[in-house]
């Protein structure tokens, strides 16, 4: 099983990101042992899986097949690099993803790498739970050796350890890009643009990718945001700049198209766009869906939703059409003693949507149509609180 292992770990270590690994040589990779044999053998944490029924598949599949081998169960403790995680308080899945995401720990020198790159996070003030999540997030981050300086630079800028790693999550280069050729010039063309600090930290920990992009880009990307009529002070600068950057100029027209297909006029996808322009990044699909449902079934005016656009941010499974079917329900069995505003119920907390709502179905007995609610929204039963 080790020849096995030490097979496999020398393919995955060929390239960081993709497995490339012909049919023939899993073949061969596999042809004179199986886990079963050697399984008795070893009381390793980590072992590889019953070899592959068919050696029939095209390189990509191959590939695929051998990463999911790979870490089917777990490593083999032989590995000085995997015991040093495991002594560090790290799960089994956690190490497994890590080596999958960056095999080069499989080799990895714990003396003059890992334990000193550790101990810098440590020095830093990062918890051992902490350190598991930003490594998790980006472990290539353990093989610069200017950790610190990198953790000071972002933590001045975002504040502290959570949004960082948050920040980190979102996007995985983040950490390991080049603060002085790229990050900084960026943040310094916002600033001469005249975006306030707390603007360019939400947009840090929103879509920490905007960052890393270039200069040209960013500026081609703040005009745009302009042009269509939000300014470098608005709060909602950040969300604009966030839709306009991640999504390609074809998908950010297609939107407009979609909403002026349904009656509204240019001007009304503008003011919308800068209300809310959470709404671009929802697809075409679920746009025309919440459309029809709002004006065919719930019966709103076309009015009605452009004045009131938030309506389209919320989830039409979980939200607008549960809430609309409870209190449609209890209007026609003339349980309400007022007409309720769609936008108005729908805004409402949950708990509070239930208590005021669902107790009156329940109170009626009308369990049906209590239960329909609660399996759409959160598939469990809430206990309704009497007022």
């Amino acid at each position: 099983m080790f020849l096995v292992q030490k097979r496999l770990f020398c393919l995955l270590s060929c390239n960081k990101s993709t497995v490339h690994v012909s049919s023939y040589q899993l073949c061969s990779l596999f042809s004179f042992s199986t886990a079963e044999e050697h399984s008795s053998n070893h009381g390793s944490n980590f072992t590889l899986v019953d070899p592959l029924e068919s050696c029939e598949l095209s390189p990509k599949e191959a590939a695929k097949r051998a990463k999911d081998r790979f870490c089917e169960k777990e490593l083999s403790s032989s590995s000085p690099s995997i015991e040093f995680f495991m002594q560090s308080g790290w799960s089994d899945a956690q190490v497994m993803k890590l080596m999958q995401w960056e095999p080069r720990f499989l080799h990895a020198n714990v003396e003059t790498l890992l334990k000193p790159r550790m101990r810098s996070l440590q020095d830093v003030g990062f918890s051992d739970t902490e350190i598991v999540q930003l490594v998790s997030s980006c472990p290539t981050l353990l093989f610069l050796r200017d950790i610190q300086s990198r953790i000071d630079f972002w933590r001045s800028l975002l504040g502290s350890n959570e949004r960082l790693i948050k920040a980190s999550r979102r996007n995985k280069f983040l950490l390991i890009s080049s603060v002085a050729r790229k990050i900084e010039p960026n943040i310094s063309l916002l600033r001469e643009g005249g975006i306030s600090e707390q603007c360019i930290t939400q947009m840090l920990v929103a879509v920490p990718s905007f960052f890393c992009r270039t200069n040209k880009c960013i500026n081609e990307s703040i005009k745009h945001v302009e042009e269509l009529g939000v300014s470098r002070d608005c709060k909602l600068f950040p969300h604009a700049l966030s839709a306009v950057m991640t999504l390609s100029r074809s998908r950010f027209d297609a939107t407009f198209a979609t909403l002026m297909s349904f009656g509204w006029s240019q001007a009304d996808s503008l003011a919308v766009f800068r209300r809310h322009p959470v709404i671009w990044n929802y697809s075409k699909k679920n746009l025309c869906d919440k459309m029809t449902f709002l004006m065919k079934e719930a019966g709103c005016e076309l009015t009605y939703i452009i004045y009131r656009p938030v309506l389209l941010t919320y989830s039409l499974e979980k939200r607008l059409r549960p809430r609309y079917e409870v209190i449609n329900f209890l209007d026609q069995n003339k349980l309400l003693d007022k007409g309720h505003s769609l936008l108005s119920v729908v805004m409402l907390s949950e708990e509070k949507f239930r208590n005021k709502f669902l107790f009156l179905l329940s109170k009626e007995n009308f369990i049906a149509q209590y239960d329909s609610y609660v399996v759409a929204v959160r598939g469990k039963h809430y206990v309704v609180v009497e007022n």
